[in-house]
């Protein structure tokens, strides 16, 4: 049964809408939307899964006919003003890779019903942790298309600044393409940590390690700051997986596995699978890509598969019915990913600079680094200094089954790399945040009217002032003018969504502040700069300010819904 919250009239479950009064019905069982119309336009059909964290339906858009898979956030996490915030942060990181090999996000939001939903594209197909499980060991150039397509998708999400942290089996489905060949759908960008949905899942407060252990790269257990070669590393995993049926790292316990990761060298392809006469050029790329040492590993995802499928090219005609042609595809689509360069700003003078927090390292050469045999000793200490920085989750998160939540972009490791991080995979791509899509069309299009003096932030100081204990002068070498704001603020923004940047916070809201007070700088950038220091005062935990510019940002643009979301969030949890 269903019942109108208007009317209190109770309807059967096909009914959509209260016959007395059209308000949209709603289930009568506490957590089941089966059967009722979320956001007013998801027409929910059934539930495919549930977690503590919330639960995953599948839905159907009223007037598309879309079918989406709908993740709604439980009451209990939607009363977190803190995880609603990241959950903003997060899906907008997300919905900003348009990429066929991910899988795509339609909408988030809140509704009128308090309800946190995220839609996203309804995949019909399996994991390939099911795939594997069901066939063995993949032939070599199956996996290989299968690694083409999940790399690519990785370098795309890379190009944005974007780490997923999780990448498993689980997180990659396969379904069918056209012709019949394998179609990847990478799963679970930047959303599981706010969101989480399925059984197993462990999802913490910063200061927790979270993520799948049997795929973590060393830095990820040791809970350091990690790029993209982290995803490197467990995409390594994944791929020898799918050329064995087993993982590099044999032990009894899981803690052992843990243990090994950060002082064994991984068993070679050849032990792993006895008979399959995996050429030594693949072991050369299999040994660089799976290194302790980020700085020892491919500088990128691209060029790691790209060495693999020529590697994988070497061994004998793959079966019928395998794609024949991955390498050839990897080359004209995945080389151009390698190259990519960082979105940059201008200075005096009009030289080019990358954002400050992702310097370039020397390029790092294609031929197999030789293999890294570092002491047994201080490879020992490391490995307890990360089970120790694990604490009191250290049980949970080794217990995790093969549903681990995704670790996405933020929160206890940064999606944005430091200054000692590969620029490559660092890049700091156009921020969107909340629902905000800051493309470049948009802003070719966005009003020239310059913004005029504002009235104070509610609650406190002037919004053409600075924000207490600063002094809002840019940070050096920053040229601040109109022409400069939108990159500048959305770089900083990717910054801040990553996490763990407080020593940055100072600069960010000093430089923030001088382009919020520019006399011509057009109100959508006027407001974003307000929404750009509301963050990082939240980085900080600073709840009062955050309020005070979230409230700002959304005085001078009232209809963009991060901004409410911002607002309303911080309302519900203020003192």
């Amino acid at each position: 049964m269903k019942v109108c919250t208007t009317c209190g009239a109770e309807w059967p479950d096909e009914t959509r809408f209260c016959p007395n009064d059209g308000s949209t019905l709603r289930s009568t069982g506490a957590s089941d939307l089966i059967g009722s119309i979320v956001a007013e336009r998801y027409h929910i059909l059934k539930k495919l899964g549930e977690g503590g964290m919330g639960a995953v339906y599948l839905g159907e858009h009223v007037k598309m006919g879309r079918k989406s898979a709908i993740k709604v956030m439980s009451q209990s996490m939607a009363n977190d003003p803190d995880a609603i915030a990241r959950f903003n942060r997060e899906a907008a990181n997300a919905a900003r890779i348009n990429h066929p090999n991910v899988c795509a996000i339609y909408d988030f939001g809140e509704t009128k019903d308090g309800l946190i939903y995220l839609a996203m594209e309804y995949i019909e197909g399996e994991a390939l942790t099911d795939l594997i499980d069901r066939e063995g060991a993949l032939p070599p150039r199956r996996a290989a298309n299968i690694l083409r397509q999940v790399g690519d998708a990785l370098q795309a999400a890379h190009d944005l600044g974007i780490v997923h942290r999780d990448l498993k089996p689980d997180n990659i489905m396969i379904t069918r393409g056209r012709d019949g060949s394998d179609l990847v759908k990478v799963v679970d960008f930047g959303i599981a940590k706010a969101m989480g949905g399925e059984e197993g899942q462990k999802v913490t407060k910063t200061g927790l390690v979270v993520g799948t252990p049997e795929y973590m790269s060393p830095e990820q257990l040791a809970g350091d700051k990690l790029d993209g070669r982290s995803d490197l590393y467990s995409l390594a995993l994944v791929f020898y997986r799918m050329l064995t049926g087993t993982l590099p790292f044999q032990a009894d316990t899981a803690q052992e596995v843990m243990i090994k990761r950060l002082t064994d060298d991984p068993m070679p392809l050849n032990q792993a699978l006895p008979g399959a006469n995996f050429p030594p050029r693949l072991q050369e790329v299999m040994d660089r890509a799976l290194q302790r040492m980020p700085q020892d590993r491919y500088a990128t995802v691209a060029e790691f598969v790209r060495d693999a499928l020529e590697a994988v090219s070497q061994m004998a005609a793959a079966p019928a019915g395998v794609d024949p042609e991955g390498a050839t595809q990897l080359i004209s689509s995945i080389e151009t990913a390698a190259t990519r360069q960082l979105p940059k700003t201008r200075v005096a003078g009009g030289r080019a600079v990358t954002p400050d927090t992702a310097a370039p390292q020397p390029a790092v050469a294609v031929e197999a680094a030789p293999r890294t045999r570092r002491g047994k000793q201080t490879a020992i200490i490391a490995a307890s200094a990360a089970l120790i920085a694990l604490g009191g989750g250290a049980a949970a998160l080794l217990l995790s089954n093969r549903n681990a939540a995704t670790e996405p972009a933020g929160e206890t490791q940064p999606a944005a790399a430091v200054t000692q991080d590969t620029a490559s995979t660092a890049g700091q791509g156009a921020a969107s945040a909340g629902g905000v899509k800051r493309e470049g069309t948009e802003a070719a299009s966005r009003t020239t009217t310059t913004a005029t003096a504002t009235q104070a932030p509610s609650g406190g100081a002037p919004a053409t002032g600075t924000p207490p204990g600063r002094t809002g002068t840019p940070e050096p070498g920053i040229v601040v003018n109109a022409a400069t704001a939108s990159d500048w603020l959305m770089a900083k923004f990717d910054l801040l969504a990553g996490g763990s940047v407080a020593h940055l916070v100072p600069g960010i809201i000093d430089t923030a502040m001088a382009y919020f007070n520019l006399p011509d700088i057009s109100i959508e950038d006027k407001a974003f700069a307000a929404y750009v220091i509301a963050n990082a005062y939240a980085e900080i935990a600073d709840r009062q300010e955050t309020l005070r510019w979230a409230r700002e940002a959304l005085r001078l643009q009232p209809n963009k819904e991060s901004y409410q979301a911002l607002v309303q969030a911080f309302e519900r949890g203020r003192p």
